[in-house]
């Protein structure tokens, strides 16, 4: 199986924060969760050190930002030069 391409210009916007969410919601239900930019299947990442996560397509390569996720909801943290920006 060949690599995923990177992701190009047109994959500029991951979506509004409630799609993380919802994102996040369906996954810790069980659910299979579509990325949003072209309906693949996402898959979590996990970086165990920091306590953070992150969607990434498995086809298009488009990452969400960096979150946690605690009693009060989902919180942002950082980004990195493949992150895809909420909608302004």
């Amino acid at each position: 199986m060949a690599d995923a391409p990177p992701p190009d210009d047109s994959h500029a916007r991951f979506g509004a924060t409630d799609e993380l969410v919802a994102a996040w919601d369906g996954f810790r239900r069980g659910d299979g969760v579509p990325c949003p930019l072209d309906r693949a299947n996402l898959a979590l990442t996990v970086d165990a050190a920091g306590g953070v996560y992150r969607f990434v397509c498995t086809q298009c390569g488009a990452a969400s930002p960096w979150f946690e996720s605690g009693p009060t909801g989902l919180r942002l943290r950082g980004s990195s030069a493949d992150q895809l920006q909420p909608e302004d």
